[in-house]
């Protein structure tokens, strides 16, 4: 239920456009480090970008009209899930995602002729993620209902995420659209609080929250996989507007 993360996906991929190098027409804020395609130490080089261009995507970056990242707004983000033991159509409504700016880089791998970069990341702080919720199926064997305000929270959140590009030639420049984004997690708690369940009904929501919080670890093995493409979606569409901005071939110089 993570993720977008993180936005972790969408901003770790705007970070390693700005951190490779921005045309000279950019202003970079000082303390942006800028890599080189031909760099032997390429991948190191672009963890130490993202760690200081990090605490600015946090404020935002006006220049390159990215907003700040923490919280992240999703304005919606839908999991329809229609079989198995956790059967529930389940939709999110101005989410917003914090604790963003606590992530740390593990790893990076960029393969820029192939225009693939991996990251392996975590976060210092749980992910949390505040907003409006309905809901409607089966968990395990209760039924469930409501609607109301929802809070998620993930600790000690750690992600693998696949980023992949696919340069296009439009009015002589060369962009990249974002082809895909291939997100997972693992996490070690995810506490959840669903307010207004059953119609308000407090007793029966107490218990189901009790219940859900007691059977996390089963709730999510049945949903992550949906969690992670709905979340990865979403951040793609924020990276996007990055590269339809700045020119690729301007962002990954020679």
């Amino acid at each position: 239920m993570t993720a977008n993360i993180i936005k972790i996906a969408c901003c770790l991929v705007c970070v390693v456009g700005i951190a490779l190098a921005a045309p000279s027409t950019v202003k970079l804020p000082k303390d942006f480090v800028q890599c080189k395609r031909s760099d032997p130490k390429l991948n190191e080089c672009i963890k130490n970008a993202l760690k200081k261009a990090i605490p600015h995507l946090v404020k935002g970056v006006p220049s390159f009209g990215l907003y700040p990242i923490d919280p992240l707004r999703i304005t919606a983000l839908g999991i329809d899930q229609g079989t198995g033991p956790v059967s529930i159509k389940l939709n999110f409504r101005d989410l917003d995602i914090s604790n963003i700016g606590s992530i740390k880089f593990n790893d990076i791998f960029a393969d820029l002729n192939k225009n693939n970069i991996t990251l392996d990341v975590h976060f210092e702080k749980p992910i949390t993620l505040d907003g409006n919720y309905d809901i409607k199926g089966k968990v395990i064997i209760l039924p469930i209902t409501g609607e109301g305000l929802s809070k998620i929270s993930l600790e000690n959140l750690r992600a693998k995420i696949n980023v992949y590009l696919n340069p296009v030639v439009r009015n002589g420049n060369t962009y990249a659209d974002v082809k895909d984004i291939k997100l997972t997690f693992t996490t070690t708690k995810m506490r959840l609080k669903l307010e207004n369940l059953f119609k308000g009904d407090k007793a029966l929501g107490n218990n189901m929250n009790t219940f859900l919080n007691e059977n996390w670890k089963d709730i999510l093995a049945e949903l992550q996989t949906n969690f992670e493409s709905a979340l990865a979606a979403a951040f793609s569409g924020v990276a996007q507007q990055f590269f339809s901005r700045v020119p690729y071939n301007q962002v990954f110089v020679e």
